[in-house]
């Protein structure tokens, strides 16, 4: 996949382009259908397929107050997209002059016209208080001469899959249903840092701190079992949550990892989120909260042989 940061090398040909656009945060089953039509419909007529994504997330720039987490910051985004097969991505800046676009100015700045061909998300919407939708695409088509499909929902418990359904299932600490959702585990990746000595080893459970992408959404506070990806065959556990039994009050994202005792410091640490065994609490001082911990140690590894 190549990856464009400028529309101009676009302009060249646009008739032999076939493009979809959307944010495509978690790049999710939904997204994964229109990639696929976008790719089947590139290849029927020789075209070259591109999708065409923003950074910032637009609500960061137009609202940040309310601006998500992101299930994918933008170089994991890039990778599932290049995973997905098309041919080009094209990585446009969004600023307030672009959110004040319409439809039709936001299609000749990218140099679609005559002869391409458009692929979009059965509820894509664009401009100021996402005023352009389908219509007004399909409108545009007949004017500039593009061709133009719309892919239907994806479905998850008769409800469309969307990237806000997934944040509030992970938000929730549902990690089985955001899986069901994205179509594979919920990843967390990030370097692993120095703790401040609290836990870990104290309990007889080491435990490496990661740093991850500040848009990164976390799943709920709590305890969860994973799979450690980067390093071969291991589970391990991932507590997110402000340690409440020692008064502290930032986030913290640690992982325990089964049989594995190594120095991971500086190194990239990568697990996916399988199951939430508990939501976080205060205990009643460090000899319940170890009683605890041996507890999801054992739930977490019983858990992992049955996989």
């Amino acid at each position: 996949m190549k990856i464009l940061r400028s529309p101009r090398d676009l302009r060249e040909n646009p008739a032999d382009l076939c493009l979809t656009v959307g944010n495509f945060d978690g790049v999710h089953r939904g997204h994964k259908a229109v990639l696929s039509d976008l790719i089947s419909s590139g290849m029927k007529d020789g075209r070259t397929s591109v999708g065409v994504t923003f950074v910032p997330h637009p609500l960061a720039v137009i609202a940040p107050d309310v601006a998500p987490g992101l299930l994918s910051p933008e170089q994991e985004r890039e990778e599932l997209l290049a995973l997905s097969g098309i041919d080009v991505l094209l990585v446009v800046d969004f600023t307030h002059e672009m959110a004040r676009m319409t439809a039709e100015d936001f299609l000749v700045w990218l140099g679609i016209g005559r002869g391409a061909h458009l692929v979009l998300g059965y509820d894509f919407h664009m401009g100021h208080d996402r005023a352009c939708g389908l219509e007004r695409f399909g409108e545009l088509g007949k004017k500039m001469g593009y061709g133009f499909d719309v892919v239907p929902p994806v479905l998850h418990d008769e409800i469309p899959i969307s990237s806000s359904r997934i944040r509030k299932s992970l938000t929730d600490g549902d990690v089985v249903a955001a899986e069901r959702m994205l179509g594979r585990d919920y990843r967390l990746a990030g370097e692993v840092v120095a703790g401040d000595g609290i836990g870990g080893r104290r309990f007889d459970t080491p435990t490496a701190n990661l740093r991850l992408a500040e848009t990164k959404l976390l799943p709920g506070d709590g305890v969860y079992l994973v799979r450690v990806s980067s390093i071969r065959g291991a589970f391990g556990l991932l507590y997110v949550g402000r340690r409440p039994t020692f008064g502290k009050a930032e986030r913290r994202v640690e992982v325990h990892i089964f049989d594995v005792d190594v120095d991971l410091y500086g190194g990239r640490l990568v697990v996916d989120v399988l199951k939430r065994l508990r939501g976080d609490r205060r205990f009643d001082g460090e000899e319940a909260l170890a009683e605890q911990i041996l507890l999801d140690v054992a739930e977490g590894r019983a858990l992992a042989g049955e996989l």
